[in-house]
């Protein structure tokens, strides 16, 4: 070998032992300096936490039927094996599980700093989907199927606006808020209550989940397990709700509807009820039509947001309306208090009364002569009560329309949404039109009418309050909490916000007015028969629109028995008016007659 030949062989040979000392070098910093870094990107890879999401606490009536439930159903889901989703991937999957593309990959942005735990991306799959996805099981890595609990309405659209249903919308901060105040905080992303009981009690209800420690093959399949945490369930709620009462209730509108849209009344179509225990507050049914069905809310929503009968909203609390003739207790308590009237005063009544150069009449122009304030209570008597209006004047009128509890949320907690309403005053005119009030106006505020405007909720706490004699108690829906293991975590106890201060006398008058409703010669003769003594009083708002006249609000409220209260309970239909008379006088007959267990035909 010359020289030439054996330099080069040298240079090859020391380049060969220059390549394997940096490969030992390299080998050395990953082995030995950087092993626990590396050792964790491994065990990251072939290991995985994967959570158990707890089982939701279950809702139940008062009785302990069960409204709310789990069941189990597959979720599909994504976990990150460290190369990303291939686009083929994220295009079947979106066709799948009828998804934008857009919408997948903003999930997995928002996922990033969660990338090693799965990123649920569609719950309550059909076994179709299922099937299809472990057919093509090697081609989707990272593709998994979970079994999660699914939430259940067992009675559909039953008490719906009360229970309210699940989703994986925005929370708004205020829900938010309140839900720190328990400690809870929710993770974006995460199914959550998105209204009624769901939204308000979540921090109760969602429970502490687990987790399963698996080792998983290069397609992120788990093919062995190691060690596991078991879930916590969510609390169980217990309602006020009567569920024999409430679907009675639901029925009962229902069947009103229907029956005013089968009579030729195109306007119809909406109806709310409340019932109140008096004594303490609880709320034993509350129902409002339409409504939807929490199980298909969110394959329904787009024709439940385009229905101009407006399902998603809940009538009893989230809107107001007219109050109509069911005002006049407010007139007559504040007249014998301030002393107006007396119990036997009397004012003539010709069917028609002029003052102020405004003339205003009775219903239909009726004459009833010479009537005291029980006799106009039991009559519903507009000229009676014009006059107990200007006596009074608006300012007056007004504060004990407050002392009622109208114009402000009564104070229901325990679902979200409440509206304050509006009570006729100065204040309320000069704000929202800039101009001063008249003494005309005053006697339209008097019966209910100008711009008097209430929450079915609030016409219920109204009636419970003349029935206990002026206490007005929280309205509540939660009677009791319960955890996984039995054990109460809250227990509700009356609450009472407010006691109005008035003669007990005059108290008496008003529900002697309002015992004789029921009976022959008052507005709501038709209940003359019924077994119980009943304290009620009807109302009819008028409604006028672009079309002029339509039918009229119908409102009814009452409470029985008459000399032991045990239930107070306002009835509104939207739009009710009918020739055949309160339209909704049945619904609470149907309802008193439940609750006291009396026979029907």
């Amino acid at each position: 070998m010359d020289k030439k030949m054996l330099k080069r062989t040298k240079f090859f040979l020391y380049m060969v032992i220059l390549v394997f000392v940096v490969l030992l070098a390299r080998l050395a910093y990953l082995q030995i300096f950087h092993f626990d870094y590396y050792w964790a990107r491994a065990e990251k890879n072939r290991l995985r936490i994967l959570p158990i999401t707890a089982p939701r606490g279950e809702i139940f009536a008062r009785g302990g039927e069960q409204l709310v439930t789990n069941r189990p159903g597959f979720t599909v889901s994504l976990v990150d094996l460290g190369q990303g989703y291939s686009k083929e991937t994220i295009a079947y999957l979106a066709l799948l599980l009828e998804m934008e593309e857009g919408e997948i990959r903003q999930k997995i942005e928002s996922q990033f700093y969660r990338r090693y735990l799965p990123l649920r991306l569609k719950t309550d799959v059909s076994m179709e989907v299922v099937s299809k996805i472990a057919e093509k099981r090697l081609e989707l890595p990272g593709v998994l199927i979970e079994v999660q609990p699914i939430r259940n309405y067992v009675n559909g659209d039953f008490l719906a606006h009360v229970l309210g249903y699940m989703g994986e919308g925005v929370v708004p901060d205020w829900a938010a808020e309140h839900w720190e105040k328990t400690g809870y905080e929710y993770e974006q992303g995460e199914p959550v209550g998105q209204a009624g009981i769901e939204l308000a009690w979540e921090p109760y209800l969602k429970g502490e989940d687990g987790g399963l420690q698996v080792e998983v093959n290069s397609t992120g399949q788990a093919i062995g397990e190691f060690e596991r945490v078991e879930p916590r369930p969510g609390c169980d709620i217990y309602l006020t709700i009567d569920a024999p009462l409430q679907s009675a209730l639901e029925e009962a509108l229902h069947e009103t509807v229907e029956d005013l849209l089968a009579a030729g009344n195109r306007h119809a179509g909406e109806a709310a009820a409340v019932v109140l225990d008096p004594r303490c507050g609880a709320i034993l049914a509350m129902a409002d039509i339409p409504a939807y069905d929490p199980n298909t809310f969110s394959l329904d929503f787009p024709d439940l947001e385009k229905d101009p009968r407006r399902p998603l909203v809940n009538k009893t609390i989230e809107d107001h309306y007219p109050v109509g003739s069911t005002f006049k207790m407010v007139t007559a308590l504040a007249a014998l208090q301030e002393g107006a009237v007396t119990k036997t005063g009397r004012v003539s009544c010709g069917g028609v009364i002029t003052r102020y150069n405004a003339t205003k009449s009775c219903y239909r122009r009726t004459a009833h002569g010479s009537l005291n304030v029980v006799q106009a209570i039991q009559k519903s008597c507009n000229i009676f009560f014009y006059e107990m209006g200007l006596r009074l004047g608006i300012d007056t009128l007004a504060h004990y329309a407050r002392e009622f509890g109208f114009g402000s949320p009564v104070g229901l907690t325990d679902i979200f949404g409440e509206k304050k309403g509006i009570v006729a005053s100065r204040e309320y005119k000069s704000k929202i039109y800039q101009e001063p009030w008249y003494p005309a106006e005053t006697m339209d505020a008097a019966i209910g009418q100008s711009f008097n405007s209430i929450t079915p909720l609030q016409l219920s706490n109204y009636t419970a309050m003349i029935a206990n004699g002026g206490i007005h108690y929280r309205p509540y829906l939660v009677e009791k909490i319960v955890d996984s293991d039995g054990n109460p975590v809250l227990t509700a106890e009356p609450e009472i916000l407010h006691r109005m201060e008035v003669d007990e006398a005059h108290w008496d008058t008003v529900r002697e007015g309002m015992s004789l409703v029921p009976l022959p010669g008052g507005t709501g003769a038709r209940l003359a028969d019924f077994p119980i003594r009943v304290a009620a009083k009807t109302g009819t708002a008028q409604v006028v629109d672009r079309e002029g006249i339509i039918p009229s609000h119908i409102l009814f409220v009452a409470f029985a028995p008459l000399e032991e209260p045990e239930i107070a309970l306002a009835v509104f239909v939207k739009y009710g008016e009918d020739r055949r008379g309160n339209m909704a006088l049945p619904i609470a007959r149907r309802i008193m007659e439940v609750y006291f267990q009396i026979p029907t035909e």
